[in-house]
């Protein structure tokens, strides 16, 4: 997941979040509006992820061309409505649907206007977001404007809230497990506990290359948590300890799948635990994430 930002502006925003934003359009209507070879195309994936056949929509200048055909489906586009005294961002736009061509009549049709023709579909979903908090949250300087353009948020600056996965998840305020289920400590469950991180050990047992790659790549601190094994236990004991896991579900891999670094992690035995603790396994930048808000709760 990337994430970006469009600076509308008060006057814009004001014509056409309420159309389009805040307001939803029929499938329907964006179809018949769409060039013919794209007609049917978007018409099935539209279909596909609205299926009562309404969504949001929202379309950006020719001019920012160069950072919009950088954008995919799942990516999240923030809107700010204005950067005057703290600004308001009131809107995340999850993109479920997005072609790289100019869709100028569509753009005509929905804005009165042509001049929006990098057109996304998504479902809007409001925050409580200033322009100020922003610029800390993603560590802009203070005096940065936007000046309305937009912008994709290097990853490296989101990297404290755990990724943009984790940022968008900060800013949806999303405190619950999800689609998570907590296992119990019963008996059975620790046995199918105990079977998954025998599976996992034994994979990375004959992927011994892989693991030295990981912790080459990613050191030894905890990727979720930030603990150090050296800086508690002292050198003899904690250097170059540290556990790798692996993201996604190996019993669902086919035998021959090839993982790699992008597939693994290093965490600490805590997180590790935790991790599997879920089913299926929690993602780490979303367990990282529920660790930032409880520790921004703490030093509030």
């Amino acid at each position: 997941m990337q994430l970006f930002f469009h600076d509308v502006g008060l006057k814009g925003a004001n014509a056409d979040f309420p159309k389009t934003v805040f307001g939803e359009v029929a499938v329907s209507d964006i179809v018949e509006h769409c060039p013919p070879h794209l007609k049917a195309e978007i018409e099935d994936k539209l279909l596909a992820e609205f299926p009562d056949g309404w969504c949001n929509v929202w379309g950006v200048p020719d001019g920012a061309k160069s950072v919009i055909r950088q954008l995919k489906v799942d990516d999240v586009m923030l809107l700010i409505k204005t950067t005057g005294g703290d600004g308001e961002m009131p809107a995340l736009c999850h993109v479920k649907g997005f072609w790289k061509e100019q869709l100028l009549d569509l753009s005509n049709f929905l804005w009165g206007s042509s001049h929006f023709p990098y057109v996304f579909f998504f479902k809007t979903q409001h925050i409580e977001l200033t322009w100020t908090q922003f610029k800390k949250d993603v560590q802009y300087m203070p005096n940065f404007r936007p000046s309305g353009n937009v912008y994709r948020v290097k990853s490296d600056r989101l990297e404290h809230f755990g990724g943009s996965e984790g940022y968008v998840s900060h800013l949806l305020q999303i405190d619950d497990f999800g689609d998570y289920e907590i296992r119990e400590n019963s008996p059975e469950q620790e046995y199918a506990e105990g079977e998954r991180q025998v599976r996992e050990a034994s994979y990375f047992k004959r992927n011994s290359k892989l693991v030295k790659d990981a912790k080459a790549e990613f050191g030894f601190i905890c990727q979720v948590c930030d603990f150090d094994f050296e800086s508690v236990y002292g050198k003899e004991l904690g250097a170059d300890f540290i556990e790798c896991h692996h993201k996604n579900p190996l019993h669902e891999k086919d035998e021959n799948y090839i993982s790699t670094l992008n597939d693994v992690c290093v965490v600490c035995s805590n997180c590790h635990r935790m991790l599997h603790r879920t089913k299926p396994a929690m993602k780490p930048e979303t367990l990282k994430a529920k660790l930032l808000k409880k520790y921004i709760k703490q030093t509030v």
